[in-house]
């Protein structure tokens, strides 16, 4: 197979692939303009998946201190997960014998506010790349990360669509061919 060759200036598969990987979150600020979901630790986390039905494109909830700084994250899986443990307590069965999932659903069990259920917090900065993002997102499993100024305050949220749509936008040809 060969390799196809760019043309009118686009850039090839290489060049375009650098600049995605590089491209800093505050470059693609355009793609980064969600507002985050933002709660207090001491939310009630019915009110938490309020916030988070009003923000439908938002699927990672920034759990924050008395000062606003990001204290953890809450994903809309984990949320999902804690409302529906009551209501359909059989679809856990199974995972109640995984290993990585104990401590999990032992949180869920007890969990009333943002701070019970939140994770330890995983964000991106503007200054950090694309790359930085992704590799974040795909470490932790998530669909998305709130972005924090230098005072760990959210400023916004990008998402895998938003990763996606830098790539279609670094790769014309190449979104435009066989996606």
């Amino acid at each position: 197979m060969s390799e196809r060759k760019p043309t009118s200036g686009e850039p090839g598969p290489p060049e375009a692939d650098i600049i995605t990987k590089m491209t800093r979150i505050s470059e693609a600020r355009d793609l980064a303009g969600d507002v985050p979901c933002v709660a207090p630790q001491d939310m009630d986390l019915k009110e938490v998946a309020r916030r988070m039905w009003r923000r439908r494109g938002v699927r990672t909830a920034a759990v924050v201190d008395a000062e606003g700084r990001l204290a953890g994250i809450i994903p809309l899986r984990l949320l999902l997960d804690e409302l529906f443990f009551r209501v359909v307590p059989e679809e856990f069965l199974s995972e109640i014998l995984e290993r990585e999932r104990i401590e999990e659903l032992g949180r869920m069990v007890r969990a009333v506010v943002a701070r019970e259920l939140m994770q330890p917090p995983v964000y991106v900065t503007l200054d950090e790349t694309v790359r930085d993002a992704f590799c974040r997102m795909h470490d932790h499993k998530l669909e998305g990360l709130p972005i924090v100024d230098q005072e760990m305050r959210p400023v916004g949220y990008l998402d895998r669509f938003q990763l996606l749509e830098v790539w279609i936008r670094q790769h014309p040809s190449e979104a435009s061919g066989s996606l």
